[in-house]
């Protein structure tokens, strides 16, 4: 079974009357402190060790992030005990911003990395052996920096 999170920006998609990227969970982050504001940071990116430092002192995003991963952990230890699940399941959680640089990044990311570990050398189901699978993708990110993430 698969676990994705992703990461995109409102202004490529909704916002010009596109469908969003295939989800089946969204987190809204435009209501968060957003660095595109502060000019040393502007053209810093959610992957980047200063965007991690300014979100590591604010306290509400530190507040969001570990309630959004607790969601994530207990849908995803449900998901897990449902027998009607397939083992080829994929259940794709996104995280938005305006531009899909700073914010969603950087939750996409820092939750991927929490989840992974919890998860960390756990079956599916003991007897096959079934490994649970995470996988995130930074959409937009690409689009600033020039490479595929």
């Amino acid at each position: 079974m698969k676990f994705r999170f992703i990461s995109y920006g409102i202004k490529y998609y909704e916002a010009l009357g596109k469908i969003a990227p295939k989800h089946d969970f969204l987190f809204n982050l435009r209501d968060l402190n957003n660095p595109f504001w502060v000019p040393e940071l502007k053209d810093k990116h959610g992957l980047e060790s200063e965007i991690h430092e300014y979100f590591g002192m604010d306290d509400a995003i530190q507040l969001r992030l570990e309630k959004i991963c607790s969601l994530c952990n207990d849908f995803i230890e449900d998901a897990l005990k449902n027998s009607y699940r397939s083992d080829v399941d994929d259940i794709t959680f996104a995280f938005r911003c305006t531009g899909g640089k700073h914010r969603s990044v950087y939750f996409a990311q820092r939750i991927f990395e929490k989840i992974q570990k919890m998860f960390e050398n756990r079956d599916i189901n003991p007897e096959t052996g079934k490994k649970i699978e995470f996988e995130v993708e930074h959409i937009d990110l690409p689009r600033y920096i020039g490479v595929n993430s």
